[in-house]
């Protein structure tokens, strides 16, 4: 595994325990969603880092997740819903009206503890064994014939 890829994995795993955390406190679930989401993000950059895709500099779950299905199946597949769910609780503004809110307002438990099911679902480390098998013989061959997927 590639230094750089390491490190957004290590990032994605500190929000990963934040989000677990806090989803049990209903009063800190909008702080859960902020984490889980974050950590997806950076869960998928590291992917796009792995492969040798560079990470753009978006932070749609849905846009980061579409590029790396272009380019593998080997990889946790996530439902539409969820990752528009992720997307409507990331926050590009740090005004108290704007933190963490979903569309119908406030979030629950229950939906901070989605995030974090989704979560594990991506920052899965074995699933990231799978990943790398799938794909070295990918990579070796864009390297080889700089093949470019996007």
């Amino acid at each position: 595994m590639k230094p750089a890829t390491r490190n957004w994995l290590q990032l994605a795993e500190k929000d990963l325990r934040a989000a677990e955390v806090q989803a049990e406190d209903e009063f800190v679930a909008n702080v859960a969603l902020f984490h889980g989401q974050q950590c997806v993000e950076k869960s998928l950059k590291a992917v796009l880092e792995e492969i040798g895709e560079g990470v753009p500099r978006i932070h749609s779950i849905f846009r980061l997740y579409s590029r790396i299905r272009e380019i593998t199946r080997a990889f946790p597949e996530l439902s539409e819903d969820d990752m528009d769910f992720l997307d409507s609780v990331y926050i590009d503004s740090r005004y108290p009206s704007d933190l963490g809110l979903l569309p119908s307002g406030s979030p629950t438990r229950t939906e901070a503890e989605r995030c974090v099911a989704i979560d594990l679902l991506v920052y899965t480390l074995d699933e990231w064994e799978k990943l790398q098998e799938a794909n070295s013989s990918f990579v070796r061959e864009i390297r080889e014939t700089g093949l470019r997927i996007l």
